[in-house]
């Protein structure tokens, strides 16, 4: 299971930097269009969570679910290019931005990148929930195969967005890109489907069963209101996704504003969210859950977040002295861009 959602993560961002590489070339290079496609995504994804995960608590057979959302994503990724060539007609005649405006525009581009997105986003999202459902150990109360399982689900986005930014764009092309992405993530639907089929009927049922018990054990995350809680994920989702678009907007002067730069800040986002995930899960049977532990980690990532910009000017020189290593082809300027971001 820990393979398949490492897999998973890989194809997942193949597709979210392939289908930004495509719309931008309908929807232009801005932020706020890169914006429109990154809501879209994280929209489904969120929205897929919401849906399946109630679900994969009533699903007799969780694994089963998630093999099956593996495959209808497979097949709705495979036709992503042919839908990306509607939206083009679309856009192209009703004029784009120019001809309606600022918001009108920006309203026609989510339309449309949902037409694209939003059904695979949706199946997506509902992945990790059936994936923790599925791999749920009542030992740890879940705490540690969600961390482990997030937390390599993350580590494969980040390969995703390097190989994919990097290597298969430049090799094969964007479409052949996508159809590849959909072979892997068919591949990894059939393989659920199989380890599924083949599970012990007992393992499966006492794995099972123990959502119940997680649920009823007492602890002290129970004593924290699940107001609380939902306020807080909402907050940080909302922060995280901002500061990204923001690093995009101050690195792109210095690194530049292509597509290399933001799957490269991507993929340094994702694989602190990796780390983090994995951290978790291997500490979790350690210590328990506290809302000052929370604090602490909110407070850390806050210090982590004004730091550059306490840097101010002095990235910019940093990256200015850095460029001599382009001279080294492609491995120097990689380098001195990981080391900017």
């Amino acid at each position: 299971l820990l393979g398949l959602l490492l897999a998973s993560g890989f194809c997942a961002v193949t597709y979210q930097t392939a289908w930004l590489r495509l719309l931008r070339l309908i929807f232009g290079a801005s932020t706020a269009a890169t914006a429109a496609v990154l809501a879209i995504f994280m929209g489904g994804l969120g929205l897929g969570a919401w849906l399946f995960g109630r679900r994969a608590d009533r699903a007799g057979k969780a694994l089963e679910l998630y093999a099956g959302l593996e495959i209808g994503i497979a097949l709705l990724a495979a036709a992503s290019p042919y839908l990306i060539e509607v939206v083009r007609t679309l856009y192209l005649a009703l004029g784009g931005t120019p001809a309606l405006g600022f918001w009108s525009g920006t309203a026609l581009r989510l339309a449309l990148t949902a037409l694209v997105l939003g059904p695979p986003a949706v199946l997506m999202g509902g992945t990790l929930p059936a994936a923790v459902r599925a791999g749920l150990n009542s030992d740890d109360y879940g705490r540690r195969t969600l961390g482990l399982l997030y937390g390599l689900n993350s580590l494969g986005a980040v390969l995703g967005a390097v190989v994919t930014t990097f290597l298969a764009i430049e090799f094969l092309g964007t479409r052949k890109t996508i159809w590849l992405a959909a072979l892997l993530n068919l591949l990894i639907g059939i393989a659920a489907r199989s380890l599924a089929r083949s599970a012990n009927p007992g393992v499966t049922a006492e794995a099972e069963s123990s959502g119940s018990e997680f649920a009823a054990e007492p602890g002290p995350e129970s004593e924290t209101p699940i107001r609380l809680c939902l306020l807080a994920a909402a907050v940080s989702g909302f922060v995280f996704f901002l500061m990204e678009l923001v690093w995009y907007r101050m690195l792109g002067p210095i690194l530049g504003g292509s597509s290399y730069t933001f799957g490269l800040i991507l993929a340094m986002a994702l694989l602190g969210i990796g780390l983090g995930g994995l951290l978790y899960g291997v500490g979790a049977r350690a210590r328990q859950p506290t809302l000052s532990g929370f604090a602490g980690s909110c407070a850390l990532e806050a210090l982590a977040i004004a730091t550059p910009f306490a840097l101010g000017d002095r990235l910019a020189f940093l990256a200015f002295s850095l460029r001599p290593l382009g001279a080294a082809g492609f491995t120097g300027l990689a380098l001195g861009w990981a080391v900017v971001t």
